[in-house]
């Protein structure tokens, strides 16, 4: 009797493990564009004009992002991510707060962080998914527990709040008409005069911090009243 042989599978057929790394490098490459795309032109700016920084096919971008508004989310979502990693990094390999918030605001702010960028606003018919206000929500413990410690520890001074951090964050990245190396070297200056202003035993600032429902309404690009 002849031994069975197994019929040989359809390489087809298999995982593919690389199509699959393919998928997750293109969807980075896209989030990448997108972002440098819209910050530079705004949102009137074509999905063409992302396919081809990206090096993708316009048919590509649209079978993951069906429209621009989901993919201003995603981009969002990326930047939150990266938030993240850098505060819970601040937090490990820095022993003093204040050194921890610097850090995280310095990162933040590096040249090509991803961070920060100038985004278009949202269709305020737009419906956030659950991820982005699960991140949105870490994002807001992580820089309280920051400021917290900072302030503790009596070097930043009291009558700042986490959004204030965050707002400050996106004041300090505008929109600027130069290379991405040259508007780095203006945060980071800019960064050293505000955190001069930010220590313990300065005079009291005017008004008062947003809430975290002003906050929420204005990382959304929601107006408010």
């Amino acid at each position: 009797m002849q031994p069975s042989r197994k019929k040989p599978r359809n390489v087809g057929s298999l995982p593919d493990a690389t199509a699959a790394d393919n998928h997750g490098e293109v969807d980075g490459l896209v989030i990448r564009a997108a972002r440098d795309v819209f910050a530079e032109q705004g949102f009137a700016a074509p999905m063409a004009e992302v396919a081809k920084r990206a090096g993708v096919g316009v048919a590509s971008v649209y079978r993951r992002y069906p429209s621009k508004h989901e993919l201003v989310e995603q981009v969002r979502i990326d930047g939150f991510r990266l938030m993240l990693a850098e505060a819970e990094q601040a937090r490990a390999q820095e022993s003093d707060p204040w050194a921890a918030l610097v850090r995280f605001m310095q990162r933040c702010l590096r040249e090509s962080s991803g961070i920060g960028a100038v985004m278009p606003p949202m269709d305020p018919q737009h419906v956030y998914s659950d991820e982005f206000r699960d991140l949105q929500r870490r994002v807001a413990k992580e820089l309280e527990e920051l400021v917290t410690a900072a302030q503790e520890a009596g070097e930043l001074r009291s009558d700042v709040d986490w959004p204030d951090i965050l707002l400050l964050l996106k004041h300090l990245n505008p929109r600027l008409p130069t290379s991405e190396h040259r508007r780095a070297e203006l945060r980071s200056r800019y960064l050293a005069l505000v955190l001069e202003g930010l220590r313990a035993g300065g005079p009291e600032l005017p008004g008062s911090a947003p809430d975290r429902a002003e906050w929420q309404s204005l990382c959304d690009n929601l107006a408010t009243s």
